[in-house]
């Protein structure tokens, strides 16, 4: 049997661009869906790195308005979880669905640093300070087996290779999301079980990620935290499940 069709938005992380979801979206394109993967602002070595949160969060809700788009299953990977929820509150019933991948969530009011082990919280004021643009980035040793340790080297590397530097400025904003928390969206979530971005433990993505996630449809998956590297095909499978009606 098909699949009934979707319309994917797929927005990704930090220090990535849209380019990251190519090989999921060449899946998910051959069941018949439709995608679309845009590249948030300030990304790039000529992006302007003076943004906000609400920059990141309008580019999302721009791109969907301006394409026409409606019925879509919107989903936010890392720190695009949530930027795709705050992106939500403009677009109301042009969505059909959330979907988180290992989304990075906080409490009303909070920031996305919140939501990070307070070690963590502390290397990234560290490393922002350290740079003349007030940038972060993921250290290779951190990326290779925290991030992507499912994945052989080459394909690591290559992933590595494709980031860039994240400005910092987004991650420290409180982020109201009063509106958003009288919205009834469905939302999925998607456990990569090899994600180690985090200690595990009190810090992992899950289950606490998918407590703050709300009441959501729970699609597991083998794989790490950059799956749509290590297992794109799978991690196509896992998104039909996650947005299907």
């Amino acid at each position: 049997m098909a699949d009934t069709p979707i319309t994917f938005v797929l927005i990704h992380g930090s220090w990535h661009d849209g380019g990251c979801w190519r090989h999921v979206e060449a899946h998910l394109r051959e069941r018949g869906h439709t995608t679309y993967a845009p590249t948030l602002p300030g990304r790039g070595p000529d992006a302007n790195l003076r943004i906000s949160f609400q920059d990141l969060a309008d580019a999302v809700s721009g791109f969907i308005v301006q394409a026409g788009l409606t019925e879509v299953a919107l989903v936010g990977h890392s720190g695009g979880g949530p930027i795709v929820r705050k992106a939500a509150e403009k677009l109301g019933d042009r969505l059909s669905r959330l979907v988180y991948l290992s989304p990075l969530l906080s409490q009303n009011g909070q920031t996305v640093l919140d939501s990070v082990p307070p070690a963590y919280g502390d290397l990234f004021k560290q490393m922002a300070a350290a740079t003349p643009d007030n940038t972060v980035m993921a250290p290779w040793v951190v990326f290779r087996d925290g991030f992507i340790g499912d994945a052989d080297l080459a394909t690591a590397q290559a992933a590595y290779a494709e980031l860039h530097p994240e400005p910092f400025a987004p991650f420290l904003e409180p982020i109201n999301l009063d509106l958003f928390a009288g919205m009834q969206i469905p939302t999925s979530y998607i456990n990569p079980t090899e994600d180690t971005v985090f200690p595990l433990g009190e810090w992992s993505f899950f289950p606490r990620m998918a407590q703050l996630s709300g009441a959501s449809r729970i699609v597991q998956m083998s794989g790490s935290h950059e799956v749509m590297y290590s297992d794109p095909k799978g991690l196509a499978e896992a998104l039909i499940k996650a947005a299907r009606p």
